[in-house]
């Protein structure tokens, strides 16, 4: 149906108004009935393209600044404590030439939230003292990525185009580029570029509630008129991304992590223009097929990729980088010219032929299902993505443009494949040892560049096509039924098919959200897949493996939208199955057959070995903060254990000892699975029958294991220091409860809402002590604690755990003096969070499966935790963060530092705590501190 000119799937019952404000501001307002939240998010036509030469990063800064008070609302925490106290979230991005500012509240809110969200843009302050803090928090976030292999690539790509187009700017700023000069202040730098690049023909607002359209746009028009309108829309960019001597060459970039890719890109114009052809991701779809016959699969034929991806790259108002990135083997690194002559056989063949209208019809189908069939969004994510549609779609598609797909006169896609030609390409090739002869600014990324043979590219332009490479055939999975189950077949929770010793099934036919969808979810409990490190790691090896050998099989149903995960998870491996109901227990049960017949390649063993390896290796260079949270996992969690431990098992591990280990593997198996979304009973009956008859050929089947923790009770607060290899210091502090009860629930989650935004104010913004600054809400296996996490590239561990008992302390001392009606406001904040309803049929299917993990088989533990928050007192609160205060509370502390010296807590080794705590290890039973 269509409403107000935009065009809205017949199945989306929001509705829609387009108006544009006196002063120019074009708004979008959406009525969702059954929204629970509010929403607005404004998107401006401005990014770091417009950073002036001297300034780089000065929209990004802007960015943050525009949070840190406004005349109205001057105090710097202001508007994120009102945020976050009434349930609701906040964030933005500044990308090359848009930023985007959004969040969400309870509805009964909404109003003030506007006022404050309005005045940010209208009239914000540039105070000169948090010019001067936030400056350091930019430094801060440039310092965390220093090692961030995504920036450091991106920079030297920057470093290799026309130095004219603003791609070529550093975009994030640091204190560098942010400083006073000779020429001005800071402060006054940052408030012309907001006069001179922020007006309402830049600027698209959306807001999404459950409040009728009239008070939404008199909202609107009250709060947002006054915002300036003193500039013309942006002009078009002009300068080319490339100069010709661009193009024909190679960058040879050294990672930090241990990556071996080939990335080809092929430069385009502006593709925004072809939006209802969807051509660029049809031919990405062509080329990136994983199927029999594709280009991946001839060349893992000869060994000389392991992956490979296309459409990615760059793109902007007048540029697109189409980019084709090859996962490289060892063999694969001096194969380039034979990876490259079948790249362009494989366009070749593209070319030599028209437009496939049949593999074009079934991705029309697909997009058009897509339309029909829309899962419902939260009010953020439909409020941000259509503040953005608003930039890029005229009013009519500002819906439907995302699914928009026509077929394209054949003039049009013989122009698209002109672009893929040698002439117009250039390489990356991505790997330790490349041959480097500078360094790129900022980020000191070892880089070279080279031009490609002439000889290459005239023999790339003259490849043909090769017999071994062919179109994908028509999708079996694109067939069956897409009905849906009637209403009245929808059930208010899982019902229990089958409760054997062996084998449990659940099902829950759901129709809310009106979808031919549904989930399979299906654990397997392996006991011969825990029983040491040597399993443990030969458990991930073998899902590594099996996804390989089977991704040409099954990449077909991928294409759908039939997704089907395998992981390692709890005391075995779990699979899941989603999308078109349609074929998905066929695919399962195809999965399933695969894994019992399954047998493994010893080149692509040893292949799958050495990047299984690399990758955990890895993991040693990522972020203190992650480094440390990896290692509370792992202390508390014996089938988590540290990576190297993994690392070095699977080192070990011969091709031989990986096969006695396969023929073990799937015996003693228990079974659980649930099924939810699309699915009538004969589905689940159906799914019974695959399953029981699976476990049967087995012949060996088990009991459901308990789900393994450590217990820190008595521990005491320890201090244990992590080495990681960064300069910067980190901080974890974890406070868990003692018991897993829905009140100590309720307690560690109000604890985390209420601290999280004053922590973040007061040890990011007012102290600037680090640049990642947070708390977390942390159960581990249901047992709920609490952690705060710093990581700083100035403050040391010592000034951190400091300012943080300080903290503390204070914040104690303000909640004792709130009143009853102000600690009911605080807890509706959370109660709202508690309260809200699935978003989606994934989150739906998400929550029921947790509840089996946690065998709450009430499906109430949440209503449980809401019944404790509501009767929570203010002095039961208080006592309760008095007792984590306590000098003996059982905390740990993970820090990249050794202990403060004058200190109560007592310092350990990893390895010491470890040894602890396995004296104390418990089978964490869900049923008895639950349930």
């Amino acid at each position: 149906m269509e409403n107000a000119q935009i065009l809205q799937s017949p199945n989306d019952n929001s509705q829609y108004q387009y108006l544009t404000l006196a002063n120019g501001l074009a708004v979008l307002l959406v009525h969702q009935a059954d929204s629970e939240k509010s929403a607005a998010a404004l998107t401006v036509n401005v990014g770091h393209f417009d950073d002036p030469a001297d300034r780089e990063g000065l929209a990004h800064f802007l960015e943050h600044m525009l949070f840190l008070g406004s005349v109205n609302y001057p105090d710097a925490g202001e508007y994120q404590q009102f945020i976050n106290h009434h349930g609701g979230s906040h964030n933005a991005w500044t990308g090359t030439e848009h930023s985007s500012f959004f969040f969400d509240i309870d509805t009964q809110f909404f109003a003030p939230a506007l006022t404050r969200f309005a005045d940010m843009f209208s009239q914000p302050l540039f105070s000169a003292k948090y010019v001067e803090k936030e400056r350091h928090a930019i430094e801060a976030e440039f310092s965390l990525k220093l090692k961030d292999d995504g920036r450091r690539i991106y920079q030297a790509h920057k470093e290799s185009i026309n130095p004219e187009h603003p791609f070529a700017k550093f975009s994030v700023g640091n204190l560098n580029t942010l400083a006073d000069t000779a020429d001005g202040s800071l402060q006054q730098a940052l408030k012309d570029f907001f006069q001179q690049q922020y007006s309402t023909s830049r600027m698209t607002l959306t807001l999404v509630s459950s409040l009728p359209l009239v008070q939404q746009a008199q909202f609107v028009k009250q709060h947002f008129n006054v915002l300036p309108a003193h500039l013309a829309a942006k002009k078009p960019l002009d300068i080319p991304l490339y100069l010709p001597e661009h193009q024909g060459i190679q960058l040879n970039i050294q990672p930090h992590r241990d990556t071996q890719k080939l990335v080809v890109s092929f430069a385009m114009p502006d593709i925004q223009r072809w939006y209802k052809h969807k051509l660029i991701s049809f031919i990405a779809h062509l080329l990136g097929d994983e199927g029999p016959g594709s280009l991946l699969s001839y060349l893992k034929q000869q060994d000389l990729v392991n992956q490979l991806s296309a459409g990615g790259g760059i793109d902007g108002s007048n540029y697109k980088d189409f980019t084709i990135a090859f996962e490289l083997t060892d063999k694969g690194i001096s194969a380039r010219d034979t990876i490259l002559q079948a790249l362009f056989s494989n366009l070749a063949m593209l070319k030599a032929q028209p437009l496939p209208t049949v593999q074009f019809a079934e991705r029309q189908k697909l997009l058009h299902w897509a339309y029909l069939f829309q899962e419902p969004s939260t009010a953020l994510e439909t409020a941000n993505h259509l503040s953005v549609s608003m930039q890029h779609y005229p009013i009519e598609d500002i819906i439907f443009g995302d699914y928009r797909m026509e077929l394209p006169p054949d003039t049009l896609y013989r122009q698209v494949l002109s672009y893929f030609t040698s002439d117009n390409m250039r390489l990356m090739l991505i790997a330790p040892g490349v041959p480097t002869n500078c360094n790129a600014r900022w980020y000191d990324t070892p880089y070279s560049i080279e031009p490609l043979p002439k000889a290459l590219l005239h023999a790339l332009n003259n490849t043909k096509a090769i017999a071994e490479l062919q179109l994908p055939p028509s999708n079996p999975y694109l067939t069956g039924d897409v009905s849906l189950l009637a209403k009245h077949q929808h059930m208010a929770a899982p019902n229990c098919v089958i409760d054997e010793p062996s084998i449990s099934i659940w099902h829950k036919a759901d129709t809310d959200f009106t979808s031919p969808k549904g989930h399979v979810f299906v654990q397997l409990s392996l006991p011969n897949s825990v029983g040491n490190n040597r399993q443990l790691a030969g458990t991930r090896l073998w899902v590594e493996l099996f996804l390989d050998s089977i991704n040409q099989q099954f990449y077909a149903a991928t294409t759908i939208g039939l997704v089907y995960r395998l992981h390692v998870q709890r005391q075995g491996i779990s699979i899941h199955t989603s999308g078109l109901v349609a074929n998905q227990l066929i695919l399962l049960q195809d999965l399933l057959q695969q894994m019992h017949a399954q047998k493994f390649s010893e080149h692509r063993f040893y292949e799958l070995k050495r990047q299984l390896s690399r990758h955990w290796r890895n993991s040693s260079k990522s972020k203190p903060v992650a480094r440390l949270f990896s290692q509370l996992s792992a202390l508390l969690q014996p089938l988590n254990p540290e990576i190297d431990i993994l690392t070095d098992a699977l080192d070990q591990l011969s091709f031989t000892q990986f096969l006695a280990f396969h023929r073990q593997l799937l015996q003693q198996v228990h079974i659980e699975s649930l099924l939810l979304g699309n699915w009538a009973t004969d589905h689940a009956q159906q799914l019974k029958h695959i399953l029981k008859q699976w476990q049967t050929r087995l012949h060996s089947s088990g009991k459901r294991l308990s789900n393994l923790a450590y217990n820190i009770q008595g521990q005491g607060p320890v201090w244990v220091q992590l080495d990681v290899e960064h300069s910067d210091h980190a901080l974890v502090i974890y406070l868990p409860a003692q018991q897993a009860t829905p009140e100590n629930m309720a307690l560690f989650m109000l604890a985390n809402h209420v601290l999280s935004p004053e922590y973040f104010h007061q040890l990011r913004t007012e102290q600037q002590l680090g640049y990642l600054v947070g708390t977390g809400y942390v159960p581990i296996n249901t047992l709920p604690g609490i952690a705060f996490y710093v990581q700083s590239p100035k403050a040391d561990c010592e000034q951190v755990y400091l300012a943080t008992v300080t903290f503390f302390r204070e914040f104690l001392a303000d909640t004792e003096t709130l009143s009853s009606e102000e600690f009911a406001v605080i807890k509706q904040g959370i109660l709202a969070q508690l309260n809200e309803r699935d978003n989606s049929l994934g989150a739906r299917a998400t929550r029921y499966w947790l509840a089996l993990g946690q065998q709450d088989y009430s499906f109430a533990l949440t209503q449980r935790i809401i019944d404790a928050m509501q009767q929570l007192s203010l002095a039961q609160f208080v006592a309760f963060l008095k007792q984590l205060l306590l000098a003996e509370y059982d905390a740990i502390f993970l820090a990249t530092d050794g202990k403060p010296v004058h200190s109560h807590l007592r310092f350990s080794s990893t390895a010491e705590l470890q040894q602890q705590l396995t004296q104390t290890q418990i089978a964490f039973d869900t049923i008895d501190k639950v349930i």
